[in-house]
Parts: C-alpha cells; sequence; structure tokens
C-alpha cells in the first residue's frame, strides 16, 4: 500500500527523512534550491524542513555560502541500531583475531536497501585500504561484502535487488550488468564466500563470507581485504580462506 492510500502513514515524516538521506559522504553540503529541487519540494517548504532540522541540531547552515550541512548529532540516530543487533560484538573476536595473525583488513557489514553499509572495520598494517568507517555505503555489485549477503539471499529478492542496481563501472574489472552479476552470485553460493578482485579499487582484493541469524537467514556479511600482491605469498589465501569459513561456522 502506497504512502498515499495508507492512513497510518506520516507522509511529512517521510518527506523530512528523504531530505535528510540526501546528505552523503559524496555530496554533504546541498544549498536549499538544490534541496527543494532533489525532493520536488517548493521553496517554502523546504525551508521549513531545513529550518527544523537546523533548530534542533541536526544541521547547520553556513550564512555565508548559505547552504547547509549534517551535524555529529545524526550519528545518535543510527548508533545505536548497530550496537543493538549485537552483530558488532559477536563478530569482534573474529575480526581482531583474523587481523592480528593475518594482517589484513577485517570487516562486516549489512544490506540496507541497495547498498552495504559497514557495521565495523579494522585496518592491516597495509597501505592499500579503502577510505571507510562505520556508517559507510557501498555497492553492492563491486564488493564481497554485498556479494556475499545477496547471493544467499532467496532468488526472488536476489533478482529485485539485481533490477534496481545502476552497476556503475568503478574499475575496468567491476561488474557491469545484470546478467553477469546473476552468475557471480550463483558461482558465490556454490563455494560458500565471495570474491571482489580490485572490483573496487585497483591493487585491492576482498574475500568475505555471509553470516546468519538463528533462523539461517543471511543478516550481514563478514570480510577481508589485503593488497592484490599479497596473494603470491605461498598459502596465504588458503589459510585465509580456512580462517573465514571458521567464521561461518562459529558465528
Amino acid at each position: 500500500m502506497s504512502g498515499s492510500a495508507d492512513r497510518e502513514f506520516v507522509n511529512s515524516l517521510a518527506k523530512g527523512l528523504n531530505l535528510l538521506m540526501c546528505f552523503t559522504k559524496d555530496r554533504p553540503v546541498w544549498s536549499l534550491t538544490e534541496m527543494a529541487r532533489a525532493n520536488g519540494m517548493n521553496l517554502p517548504t523546504a525551508r521549513r524542513y531545513l529550518y527544523t532540522f537546523t533548530k534542533l541540531g541536526f544541521m547547520v547552515k553556513d550564512e555565508t555560502s548559505r547552504t547547509f550541512q549534517l551535524t555529529s548529532k545524526v550519528m545518535q540516530l543510527g548508533g545505536w541500531v548497530f550496537e543493538s543487533m549485537g552483530l558488532r560484538d559477536r563478530l569482534m573476536p573474529f575480526m581482531k583475531s583474523i587481523r592480528n595473525e593475518m594482517d589484513v583488513t577485517t570487516h562486516c557489514a549489512v544490506l540496507e536497501g541497495i547498498q552495504i553499509v559497514a557495521v565495523e572495520r579494522i585496518l592491516s598494517s597495509d597501505v592499500v585500504n579503502i577510505d571507510l568507517s562505520a556508517g559507510s555505503r557501498l555497492p553492492i555489485h563491486a564488493t564481497s561484502l554485498g556479494k556475499a549477503i545477496v547471493a544467499f539471499m532467496d532468488h526472488k529478492e536476489q533478482k529485485k535487488i539485481a533490477a534496481l542496481l545502476e552497476f556503475n563501472q568503478l574499475t575496468p574489472h567491476t561488474i557491469t550488468d545484470v546478467k553477469s552479476f546473476l552468475r557471480d552470485l550463483k558461482t558465490t553460493r556454490s563455494r560458500g564466500y565471495a570474491v571482489a578482485d580490485q572490483e573496487l579499487n585497483i591493487g585491492l582484493k576482498t574475500l568475505a563470507i555471509p553470516i546468519f541469524n538463528k533462523k539461517g537467514q543471511v543478516e550481514a556479511s563478514f570480510g577481508v581485504s589485503f593488497p592484490l600482491s599479497r596473494t603470491q605469498e605461498p598459502g596465504f589465501e588458503d589459510l585465509l580462506m580456512e580462517r573465514l569459513f571458521e567464521v561461518k561456522n562459529k558465528a
């Protein structure tokens, strides 16, 4: 049932939340006119929303440039969600152990809509690393973290998500079409883990496994990333996969 037909749906709240979601790492600053246009609002309506968020402390206005950006207060809206899930605490011992033993960056993430949201990350000592922190969003099609989740979902859900993806080409190795993506998911599901070989960043390889809840449904992913040069180390990837499958069986 759509919001316009649902008498319980608070349309003004939905508009406000959609406005907040416009602020991203790639686009952290907006003007009133830009915000109104992006959200299909007239200027007076957009101005009231921005004024309200500013008064509540979720935004700050630069009077010189007349632009708006979010404040750290917005972290209160999402930080507790990750903590309440218990996922971070559950996976942290494995993240620390693998990071310390093999000096690879470890990650865990969840699916939100058609993006991956990083829950936690522990950096290796390598200089080749993704600029990623808790709450960062990543594309599903170019990440092992994303593919590890979607590959173990219901096939109908897989196709629904695949149909919504834009398949932006981030490197020459990125998957750029639905058929290739679904084929990759099939391979991922068959072998039990996902691979993204320079699909997000040149020189970086990542591996990830699905994490299941008590009902046997995939709820998150656990992954590692490392410079491509490390694949030349004898037995490196074999040992790494042993550690990942241990996490898959114990987490």
